[in-house]
Formats: structure tokens, sequence, C-alpha cells
């Protein structure tokens, strides 16, 4: 029964004696032209038999060599697998038996590569793993293989597929559970379809092949600990369990997750350059709320910064409603203490410096107002460096 579940039923099964499992494949007989030895004129049939009965059917005058090359090439997964296809828009088989329903196709054809077309028998539905069934898969006659489209699969499925040299991970988006994943054989990915391996899914997860073996009980313990203290820095793990790294270096081991989830905004540049003249340039930015308020119950504060000078004057606000005021009351005083006039007013992109009110007042008085690109503080860090 195993091996029929593995390679798919004979012919002569009767399913009504022990009906079929929905992921079972069908027991396809593969047919292989021997072109390898010249005294080879027929075509062998590989089924399930033993391997003596393809022995009888090979002439005496094989080698060793030559009877495994022959043998090795009638393999009957070759057409039972999946292969994973960047270019492909649907996901396609050459079987009707894969499918659990099946139906006409809007689709009556399909165009290769070489701008060859072929034709649509139909559509229908296929259960691949437990996380992983297709819909609309065509059924196309004239293809040799059966191909995983990963354009479909990640719209209907909302996951995303992750490549590494010798496999690929599907992990669904919001849980970001494995719900599946491929193995590399040659120049392409198969879709795996056992159950997934430990000990492969966390080579691809947690460490790089090159740099450390997974296998190895030591390497194992460390890995196993450094997800359970939540991923911390394995200079830290070995400063906690340095019996565990006494031949083994902590620079040895990276880990793909901490390298995403820790890693920053690439930093910019510091811009050295300054306004010429006081009040030339002046920052705005308000902060808050605090925890605790004031004795006048005030919960935030507004800075106004000099660009020339990085003098800074700060004033406490109950709400961020006042901001206009007390811009208007700032401007006022720069223009009767100081004698000058502000030119340019920087900001982030705030409800309270992008209104109606504030926009007449700087119009009135000829002030430009320069409000940075969104999600994008750094460009307003002079005031920014200053409130922390």
């Amino acid at each position: 029964m195993k091996c029929y579940e593995l390679i798919g039923y004979p012919e002569w099964w009767d399913p009504a004696k022990a009906p079929r499992k929905r992921n079972s494949k069908p027991n396809t007989h593969a047919l292989v032209t021997v072109a390898e030895h010249p005294s080879i004129k027929t075509m062998i049939s590989l089924t399930t038999k033993k391997e003596s009965v393809v022995k009888h059917q090979l002439p005496s005058t094989l080698t060793k060599e030559e009877y495994g090359k022959v043998f090795h090439t009638s393999t009957l997964s070759s057409r039972n697998e999946w292969i994973i296809d960047f270019g492909a828009t649907n996901h396609m088989t050459f079987d009707k038996l894969w499918l659990q329903s099946f139906k006409p196709s809007e689709q009556y054809i399909i165009s290769s590569a070489n701008g060859t077309s072929s034709s649509v028998n139909g559509e229908g539905s296929v259960i691949l793993t437990e996380n992983i069934s297709l819909d609309s898969v065509l059924v196309v006659p004239t293809l040799n293989y059966n191909l995983l489209s990963v354009a479909q699969i990640t719209l209907a499925l909302q996951c995303i597929v992750i490549f590494w040299p010798n496999l690929c991970v599907f992990k669904d988006i919001q849980t970001w559970k494995t719900i599946g994943y491929g193995t590399r054989r040659g120049k392409l990915y198969y879709l795996d379809l056992t159950p997934a391996s430990y000990h492969q899914l966390a080579q691809a997860f947690s460490m790089n092949k090159s740099t450390a073996n997974f296998e190895s009980p030591a390497n194992s313990e460390i890995w196993l600990w450094h997800k359970r203290i939540g991923h911390s820095s394995f200079g830290y793990l070995k400063k906690l369990m340095s019996k565990l790294f006494v031949q083994l270096p902590d620079t040895k081991f990276k880990c793909d997750v901490c390298e995403l989830a820790k890693s920053h905004r690439v930093p910019f540049q510091n811009n050295m350059n300054k306004s010429p003249a006081p009040f030339m340039v002046v920052h705005l930015d308000v902060w808050g709320p605090a925890n605790t308020c004031s004795l006048n119950g005030k919960r935030w504060f507004i800075s106004f910064i000099d660009d020339h000078t990085r003098m800074t004057w700060i004033c406490l606000m109950k709400c961020k409603s006042e901001v206009s005021s007390l811009f208007k009351q700032f401007h006022n005083m720069v223009a009767t203490q100081y004698s000058s006039a502000i030119q340019v007013l920087r900001s982030d992109n705030g409800g309270e410096f992008v209104n109606q009110e504030l926009k007449q007042y700087l119009i009135n008085h000829e002030i430009v107002h320069q409000t940075t690109y969104p999600y994008t503080p750094q460009q307003n860090g002079v005031a920014k460096c200053k409130n922390r």
C-alpha cells in the first residue's frame, strides 16, 4: 500500500475495494527510447515490476555503466512532478487525472516561448498538499511536465516565495507560516510534495550552508538556543553559553531572520551646509504628548531652531492647534527684536503645519514653506535631533 501511495495505483487496481487517496498519482507508464547503445531497437515499458524484469529485457552486451544510464533515464517521477515556473502565466498539467474537478476553460490555446501554440482541453482544481491547492489549472495534453505558476500561486494563496541556491520556500504573508517548499535539481526548482523536513527548512531559514553545518549536534543546539532567547546575537549567546562555542567561533553563524528583522534604513548623509544669515531658515517641530503635564496643563511643546546659529526657542502648548498662533508670535518677535525676516520655514507634513491658516499667513509674508517627503523625517533632521 505504501508503494502504491508513492508511485500510484496499477491499472488492475479495484477502486471499490480500497478508494484512492486524493493526492495519489496515476501510474502512467514511462516509455523511454534507449539510444545510448546501438543494439537496443525497442521501447522499454517501465512498470512497478522488479528491476530484474528490466534487466531481462536489456541485451547482455551492455556494460554496467551503460545499464545504469539506461535505467536512470526511465524515471517515473519526472512526469509526476511540478516545476516552479516564473514564466508561466497559468498552472498547467498534461494529465487530466490530477484534477479534482473538470470544466471547459475560457482559454482555448496557450503560446510557448518559441511562438508555437497548444490547445487547452479544459481546467479544474488540483490539491497538491495540505496547504497548497490550485484553481484554474489548465489541461494541455502536449506538455511533458506540470508547471506551477509563481505569479498565480502568490496571488491566490497570498504568499511569498523565497529562493535559495538549493531550495525555495512558500510562506504565508500574514502568518509567515511555511506552507510548502521546493528543491532544486539541475537548473530547475521542483515543488516538494512530501512532508516538510525540519533540517531542510532550518537550513534555509537559520543559516547559510557555506558558513556552518546544521547537521552537527553542536550547531543545532546553538541554533535552538538562538531561537529560544528571541534571536539574540551570537556574541551575546557565546557569553551566556561558552561551552557551546568551544571549537566554533560566533562569527561563523549568520541568521537570515535577524538580518531582515534588525536591519535599518540606510542613513542619510550629513548636510554641513548652513544658511549664511540668522533667521534666513527656521526649523519647526512639535513634540508630545508628555505623560505628565505641566502646572498649566500643557503636554506639548514646539521648537523654533535657527539654521545659522542653532539657537532654539521652546513654547509649551495644551494642544497642537496652537502652532499657527505661536509661529505668528515668533515671527513678530524676530522682526522686532532682531530686525530680521524669516525667509524659509522647514517642517514635516503634520496637520499642525499644513493647514489653511498657516498657509495663508506664509503667503502674505512671502515665506517659503519647505516640507519633508512623506515618511522621511530625516529631511527635518535638525529639529528631530534637537527634540531627542
